[in-house]
């Protein structure tokens, strides 16, 4: 995965942020593994932008771009998404999801 923010467009478009704090039954190279498949998957579907991830030892952070509601509705519907958040019942002691609209974006590149 690429360490550097996602390229997104031109607001608008939304984000959708998923925080976990990591349970006792996580598998960290599992989850990695997982992530990199999504990742793929994600990108197939009309309107996903990008996604941002960081792992510490016991949190995860995962921000997806997407350009609707509607496509990350289909996301949220899709086969490997809804197998992905059943291990997360699993591997997560704590997890929430926040779904926002990006009005404004700023910074710079080197």
């Amino acid at each position: 995965m690429d360490r550097k923010p996602a390229k997104t467009p031109a607001p608008p478009y939304y984000s959708v942020t998923t925080t976990a704090s990591l349970g006792k039954k996580h598998d960290p190279h599992r989850h990695v593994s997982l992530g990199l498949a999504l990742y793929a998957q994600a990108e197939t579907i009309d309107g996903f932008l990008g996604w941002e991830v960081m792992m510490e030892t016991d949190f995860s952070i995962a921000i997806s771009y997407w350009r609707s509601l509607g496509s990350i509705e289909t996301w949220r519907h899709h086969e490997g998404h809804c197998g992905a958040k059943q291990l997360g019942k699993k591997w997560f002691s704590h997890c929430i999801t926040r779904i926002a609209l990006v009005e404004r974006d700023y910074g710079f590149e080197e």
